[in-house]
């Protein structure tokens, strides 16, 4: 029989590199942007009722709730940016991006030194998929507040969606610099290292990382599989544990932590491991693949076979043409010797 690549020869990062979401900031109802000079007392009173009803029902969930409130404001007085900001964020957490962008546009008007709303702006845009358009408004926010570390973040995040690695570790920096408690932020700029295979600098940040989002699996996962590539087997299987502490039924975590496990020579456990992220996952191809490949090696032929045709199977499916190519291969080796 010819010789069947290695697990560990052939998967790349199993775990899915995940990106933070990109999160608004609340715009704070502020007084002194009220036109008190032709508002009376009482209808001045009932105007800083609504904001500030509409930023509780913002803050608590109530998006419908806060765009009523934000609409009785802006009747009252439709010259504060505010709460067309406010309202923007409502509207885009309903998935009304197109909507929000114009309340985000209109208080960009009133107020063009407004760098959250360029910032939100950004985000309903980046939602549309209009990227660049996204990274002008933060590149706008920045501009006008230069240690606005959020807009860095985002924009960094974009970045990294465009393939401009470099850009979006210089960014991920800044916004660093600026909050060095930024866990995320840490996150993600090892996210980026580990896709420039920069894999120290990817296992420091996701150490830093850790430090600040100590609950985080996701951060766990990734550095251990991060050290599953540079050889560092037992610390990997070490986080990939924490990981599972956290989330016990996290099915790349096991699928990782089986990868591992195989390279230690547990070929026992990887299998367990494996069988464990296919039960929480029936459409982990490289759980399918992985299993089926220790399964020929130890000469359960058609056992392996039959999972290895059902990680093909999802990965053409799933669009992973990698693993769709390496499995239709690993088939035709199998069949081919007989086995």
């Amino acid at each position: 029989m010819k010789q069947i690549y290695k697990t560990s020869e052939i998967l790349i990062i199993c775990s899915a590199i995940a990106l933070a979401p990109l999160a608004p900031v609340l715009a704070v109802p502020v007084e002194k942007s009220l036109n008190q000079n032709k508002i009376s007392s009482n209808t001045n009173e009932l105007l800083e009722q609504y904001a500030s009803s509409g930023f509780n029902r913002l803050k608590k969930g109530d998006y419908r709730g806060a765009i009523e409130d934000f609409n009785k404001a802006i009747e009252i007085d439709p010259n504060n940016s505010d709460n067309f900001n406010n309202r923007g964020i409502a509207r885009s957490e309903l998935g009304d991006h197109q909507g929000a962008i114009e309340d985000y546009t209109r208080a960009i008007a009133l107020d063009p030194n407004d760098a959250a709303a360029y910032s939100n702006r950004g985000n309903s845009k980046s939602k549309l998929r209009d990227y660049q358009g996204a990274i002008s408004d933060y590149s706008k926010a920045i501009e006008i507040a230069p240690k606005y570390a959020l807009a860095y973040y985002s924009r960094a995040t974009l970045h990294n969606k465009k393939g401009n690695y470099q850009k979006a570790i210089e960014d991920y920096s800044q916004a660093i610099a600026i909050n060095p408690n930024y866990g995320v932020a840490y996150f993600n700029r090892g996210n980026t290292y580990h896709r420039l295979r920069k894999y120290p600098e990817a296992i420091k940040d996701y150490t830093e990382a850790i430090r600040h989002k100590p609950e985080s699996a996701d951060i766990y996962n990734n550095r251990g599989y991060t050290l599953v590539l540079v050889g560092q087997h037992e610390k990997a299987i070490e986080d990939f544990e924490r990981a599972l502490a956290i989330n016990p039924r996290y099915a790349r975590v096991f699928t990782n932590r089986g990868i591992a496990r195989n390279r230690l020579g547990n070929s026992q456990g990887a299998i367990e491991d494996f069988s464990k992220a296919i039960e929480f996952n029936p459409q982990d191809a490289p759980a399918y693949f992985n299993r089926g490949i220790i399964l020929v090696q130890l000469g359960k032929s058609s056992e392996g076979l039959a999972d290895i045709q059902q990680a093909a199977k999802l990965a053409q499916q799933q669009g992973n043409n990698a693993l769709y190519t390496e499995a239709k291969k690993q088939i035709a080796r199998i069949t081919n010797n007989g086995n």
